[in-house]
């Protein structure tokens, strides 16, 4: 990939990061009890069973559409109806309650970050939106079937570095800002900021015809 489409896909690559889904809440709630540091340093297994659903999706893609190059043009508009999809449901979701997870880690006990860490990687695999994100999104980007799978995976690594970075992020507020209250309010309109961005990525998406 240039470096160009690289810089256009950053900003979708933190976009699909940021929702509070269930990975994302689970580091939240895992700096609320334990620390930032812990709940960060956890979530690189998510990290790690990304990396591995990435690769799965690029190689079953890449063989499919090598037989039917049709494909592509399919999974553009299943993409864009998905994304649109996610956007209306994420700014309908209500917001999670932080005060009760809050006051669940005032009373729990420390664990190991590998015990952290098997939460974070099961979470992951089995959230069936990841598979459904890199499915629906990447393609987006590549727009031809030539080298789908080297495109696909370097977009993959860019990814991966945007969740990580957004993760770290959940985790500080998790340690910091959450402990404190300072984010129940704002919550609600956090859901509707980020389903407002999947809605217009998605009618920026159809308009590149």
């Amino acid at each position: 990939m240039s470096v160009h489409e690289i810089l256009l896909f950053i900003p979708a690559a933190f976009l699909m990061a940021v929702p509070f889904g269930p990975s994302n809440f689970l580091v939240f709630t895992n700096g609320l009890r334990h620390g930032s540091a812990p709940a960060g340093a956890a979530g690189f297994a998510r990290i790690t069973a990304f990396a591995l659903l990435i690769v799965i999706t690029a190689i079953g893609l890449g063989a499919a559409l090598a037989e039917a190059a049709w494909l592509l043009l399919a999974i553009k508009w299943f993409g864009i109806c998905y994304l649109a999809y996610l956007g209306l449901r994420i700014w309908r979701s209500p917001p999670p309650d932080l005060a009760a997870a809050r006051a669940l880690g005032r009373s729990s006990r420390s664990v190991s970050v590998w015990a952290l860490a098997r939460m974070e990687f099961t979470t992951a695999l089995a959230n069936p939106k990841a598979i459904l994100y890199f499915t629906a999104a990447f393609p987006q980007f590549i727009g031809h079937a030539e080298n789908f799978i080297e495109r696909f995976l370097t977009m993959g690594g860019v990814f991966l570095v945007c969740e990580y970075l957004v993760l770290w992020g959940y985790a500080l507020a998790g340690g910091g800002l959450g402990r404190a209250g300072w984010l129940d309010g704002v919550q609600g309109w956090i859901n509707r900021i980020t389903g407002a961005s999947f809605i217009g990525f998605a009618g920026w998406m159809a308009s590149r015809g």
